[in-house]
């Protein structure tokens, strides 16, 4: 018989935890494997038999990030109307980036100690399928006459990120304020993919 499991599951998931609230809270500059470690009244030992190293405990938040915003886009119904539905996944997307911006640019940028591999990103860009298919139903309806599609998806991306960062700093004023300029933005954005493409 081979040995049990020293950690397992739940010890996982309490360092995972501690580990975005300490950079939630001080920045990622201040994890260390021993931070953790002692948050969460385990050992060094766990953290290491777990995740390898630093390293692979960042990577494994990075791995959490994906996975909810996968969570919170995949939630979203297909729509008849794929403009709509834009609009909602933009919604999908707000709403993971309040609810995890420990986690938020983190996931975005990532860090000095921790440079996101092709596979990793490969993995964190399943998060965003459920937006290139509408994209790609909405161009066959007729939006975004003469446009690369992988252009839009990211051009949609960069002005979605601009707002959720925006928000979390608290320039975009209260909930109710942030939600109309989100809306504004979104409606003038797609006013303008309805346009011909010009050179």
């Amino acid at each position: 018989m081979g040995r049990p499991k020293e950690h397992g599951t739940e010890t996982r998931g309490k360092l995972l935890a501690a580990a975005t609230e300490i950079i939630g809270r001080e920045g990622i500059g201040a994890l260390t494997v021993r931070r953790v470690a002692e948050q969460v009244g385990t050992s060094t030992r766990a953290v290491y038999s777990l995740f390898g190293d630093k390293e692979g405990l960042l990577r494994a938040l990075y791995y959490v990030a994906a996975d909810g915003l996968s969570q919170h886009t995949n939630a979203v119904p297909v729509d008849a109307d794929p403009v709509r539905e834009l609009d909602a996944l933009g919604a999908a997307y707000r709403a993971w980036a309040l609810e995890n911006p420990e986690l938020y640019n983190f996931f975005i940028v990532g860090g000095p100690e921790m440079r996101p591999t092709e596979e990793d990103m490969a993995y964190g860009f399943r998060a965003f399928g459920r937006i290139g298919a509408a994209i790609g139903r909405a161009a066959a309806l007729g939006m975004f006459p003469g446009r690369d599609l992988q252009s839009v998806g990211r051009q949609m991306w960069a002005v979605v990120h601009g707002l959720a960062s925006l928000e979390l700093a608290g320039a975009l004023g209260d909930v109710d304020e942030a939600g109309q300029r989100w809306r504004d933005t979104m409606a003038t954005l797609q006013a303008g993919y309805r346009l011909p493409l010009t050179n």
